[in-house]
């Protein structure tokens, strides 16, 4: 009878209790994949605000985009690298060669391919600066150099709490760099230098200044993986958290920071200095909190199409963007600075982009089967090498031609 008392009041304490000893959360987190999908929706229509509109981009876009976008994606990034199942060294460096080569094909057929056809067509010289802009670390790029470093982790034996450290430590040197190094003149060697720190080159997401959101979403999985109660944990999220996410960013946004960039700034989204990216990671969990709200309002029946976007993250990217500035890369070639440039029109365009992408993906689902990760070896073998041919044969055919170099500093040399 004591026995059955004692292992009743176990029950009931494991339940009270937000964690357990053990791992208890191991199974599908379905508030991921709304978040995922959240953030392709932000994504996209972020993309083409800034492509298509030139008026200047709302503030609570802007917003949204700094706190939910590509710090979103690496957040859980490192979630789910805690989470999988494929955590040898040489999985991480496969996933990191296949990511890398993705990017760089991305590059290839958004910047390189349309810009010089646009060169070629109209003698427009803007256009062969533009091409150019396939040298920058894609977000693809920088998540493949993130899994080298976690096959170095793997091998040094790293604990989550060192990895965090890490993180930290890259990203207040990257800040100190960036205030007290002066950048070499030779283009090249800044875009080069600029996949690991700030060097006001075309590069959105400097890794050194960036891998701290892998490092805390890897540090979180943890947490996660011991959550035996979901409904206080994100409870408890919602109610410390969400007042103070509100009072930092509206403090951040109306008052200068000493030493921080201003919010909203090129520098502030290229640096993301440690206090900006610790509170962006808390504005994510908040989100990802009150995503699970709904997912108990579905009661765990995740829709069709957010699981589709969950799914197929990298393809929507990709696809879309390569979609992205193609469009935009003929509208310019075609009809100058002159194209429709109200918000609706980004709006309608992005709608078509994302219904597009979809069936791009499902029809290469269902008759075409093609993917870079799921080819032969000996199929990788001799196109990851081509593709890297073609880059330096690209480079070379576009850098001695371009007399000034675009980047997003002086707005790809857009017309105001």
């Amino acid at each position: 009878m004591s026995d059955k008392i004692s292992n009743q009041n176990k029950a009931e304490n494991t339940h009270n209790c937000i964690f357990s000893n053990e791992k208890a959360n191991m199974g599908h987190q379905a508030e991921f994949d709304y978040f995922k999908a959240f953030l392709i929706f932000i994504m996209v229509f972020v993309h083409f605000y800034e492509n298509f509109s030139r008026d200047n981009i709302s503030l609570i876009v802007e917003i949204i985009g700094f706190i939910l976008g590509a710090g979103g994606f690496m957040l859980l990034m490192g979630i789910g690298m805690k989470y999988s199942r494929h955590q040898e060294m040489s999985n991480y460096i496969s996933r990191g060669i296949n990511l890398i080569i993705k990017g760089q094909v991305a590059n290839l057929l958004r910047y390189a391919l349309p810009n010089i056809i646009a060169w070629k067509t109209t003698g427009n010289k803007i256009f062969i600066s533009r091409a150019l802009v396939f040298l920058q670390p894609d977000i693809l790029t920088f998540a493949g150099i993130s899994f080298f470093f976690f096959a170095l982790f793997k091998k040094m034996k790293l604990s989550d709490n060192y990895i965090l450290c890490v993180g930290i430590i890259m990203n207040i040197i990257a800040f100190i760099l960036f205030k007290i190094i002066k950048p070499p003149e030779s283009f090249l060697m800044k875009q080069l230098m600029g996949y690991f720190i700030f060097t006001y080159t075309e590069a959105y997401f400097p890794f050194c200044s960036y891998f701290i959101f892998v490092a805390i979403g890897y540090w979180l999985g943890r947490i996660y993986q011991k959550i035996s109660n979901k409904d206080k944990f994100y409870n408890r999220i919602i109610f410390f958290f969400l007042p103070l996410t509100i009072i930092y960013y509206y403090l951040r946004i109306n008052y200068n920071f000493p030493i921080l960039p201003e919010c909203g700034s090129d520098e502030h989204y290229c640096l993301f200095p440690g206090p900006d990216a610790i509170n962006a990671c808390i504005g994510n969990i908040v989100i990802i909190s009150l995503l699970y709200k709904i997912d108990k309002m579905f009661k765990g029946k995740v829709p069709y199409y957010v699981k589709h976007l969950s799914k197929n993250v990298n393809k929507y990217y990709i696809i879309h963007y390569i979609l992205l500035l193609q469009l935009t890369t003929f509208l310019r070639a075609t009809k100058g600075d002159s194209f429709p440039s109200k918000m609706q029109y980004p709006t309608l365009y992005g709608f078509a982009i994302l219904i597009m992408t979809k069936i791009t993906i499902d029809l290469n689902d269902k008759y075409i089967h093609f993917t870079l990760t799921n080819l032969k070896t000996n199929v990788k073998i001799v196109l990851y090498p081509l593709i890297w041919i073609v880059t330096i044969i690209s480079v070379c055919y576009i850098y001695p031609k371009v007399e000034i170099y675009t980047t997003f500093w002086n707005n790809y040399l857009y017309e105001e």
